[in-house]
């Protein structure tokens, strides 16, 4: 296209400077560019329909170009959408979280979602979804380019059109998971959003996050299990450095910035999801993600192994707990008062497995007095270390 420049270049560049200059737009705007940007640098709409016409541009939308021609990448896409629809225009809901880096279960094929000021109207085009904002200045990127609204504010927006908390609670949790954001910035952000549909339930999982909790199950295990039923508060990912052989027993910590890569292979940094320390008892919960590969049941095994020569006990639940929160919390129970906790839990309902009624559940049968009052069965576990 280079070779092509006719038109009125900016007197204070040089026609190969220009040529320069244009290149080097295009590779930021990854192929894409605007009539306007063209007529800046000397190329004109004759050029550029002769150059659509033997296929070596495309338009993609009215006004924006691509370079090249074929399928486009992402984001390509993301570049001739706001260039369709800016400069006030910015990156906002999947899109922004995708620009970000955040790991998730994205399509290529999804619309490019971006907010414009609240006075604007756009007509539809295709494959961009444009939302109208007030205020949106305030809520922007001070130095990303294109605009992006700043991850938090795409964050809480896009999670408070999720119908379902659960799948509310796993974007807020694994942004913070990740360590994009943290729960205090997702909090103190909350408070400028007024509102914000769900603002009261995105709260809550907020302040799980704030103390611990980094996954949906976890936020399951901790409402539905420990504090319906009232157990004893655990400690949430607690930091582990397993020596070979055995666990660094009396040395976990709340969890911290250290990750597995700062340590040598064999005191490998690893964070128990749930431990009720006093009483040597570890609760591990299995997601999908990063349970599902065979090197990652060794490594869960692994884990557990060392905690048992510590003299520590491990119970591990999978998803299974959502729908069984009763008896996941017996079999709890029953590991801690084995170990030492002389608490009484109490039923989260007439049906719960915890009440006086024994209760066939998975694992055995349970009855609550009998847990209580029973210092044989207790001495048939190591004691706690």
């Amino acid at each position: 296209m280079e070779n092509d420049q006719q038109g009125q270049v900016p007197a204070a560049l040089t026609g190969d400077e220009s040529v320069r200059l244009f290149v080097e737009l295009r590779q930021r705007q990854k192929g894409a560019f605007s009539r306007a940007q063209a007529l800046e640098y000397g190329i004109t709409d004759k050029v550029l329909q002769r150059r659509c016409r033997v296929r070596q541009l495309q338009r993609v939308h009215h006004g924006v170009y691509v370079d090249f021609t074929g399928p486009l990448p992402w984001e390509t896409r993301l570049w001739a959408a706001w260039l369709a629809c800016g400069p006030d225009a910015a990156l906002t809901g999947k899109t922004a979280l995708r620009y970000y880096g955040l790991e998730g279960d994205w399509d290529d094929a999804d619309p490019i979602h971006l907010a414009v000021p609240h006075a604007r109207r756009l007509d539809p085009r295709a494959m961009i979804l444009v939302t109208r904002w007030r205020e949106l200045d305030s809520r922007l990127h001070p130095t990303r380019r294109p605009p992006t609204v700043r991850l938090e504010v795409a964050l809480l927006t896009t999670a408070s059109r999720e119908r379902e908390t659960a799948r509310q609670a796993a974007m807020l949790l694994d942004a913070c998971r990740q360590r994009r954001t943290s729960p205090q910035r997702l909090l103190a952000e909350l408070e400028t959003l007024g509102q914000l549909p769900g603002r009261e339930a995105i709260r809550q999982i907020l302040l799980d996050a704030a103390d611990g909790v980094q996954s949906f199950l976890e936020q399951c295990y901790l409402h539905r299990v420990e504090r319906a039923h009232g157990l004893p508060v655990a400690d949430r990912q607690v930091r582990a450095v397993p020596t070979a052989g055995t666990a660094a027993a009396g040395h976990s910590t709340t969890a911290g910035p250290t990750t597995a890569a700062s340590v040598s292979p064999s005191k490998r940094v690893v964070y128990r999801d749930v431990e009720y320390s006093p009483y040597g008892v570890i609760v591990e919960l299995d997601g999908r993600l990063g349970h599902s590969d065979a090197l990652s049941r060794w490594r869960d095994m692994s884990r557990d192994n060392a905690a048992a020569t510590s003299g520590k006990l491990t119970l591990r639940f999978g998803y299974q707990l959502v729908g069984h929160p009763c008896e996941t919390a017996a079999q709890v129970v029953t590991a801690l008062h084995h170990r030492g906790w002389t608490g009484a839990p109490r039923p989260c309902s007439p049906t719960c497995a915890l009440g006086e009624d024994p209760v066939q559940i998975r694992g055995g049968k349970y009855r609550h007095s009998r847990a209580k009052s029973s210092p044989t069965r207790a001495q048939t576990l190591p004691p706690a270390s």
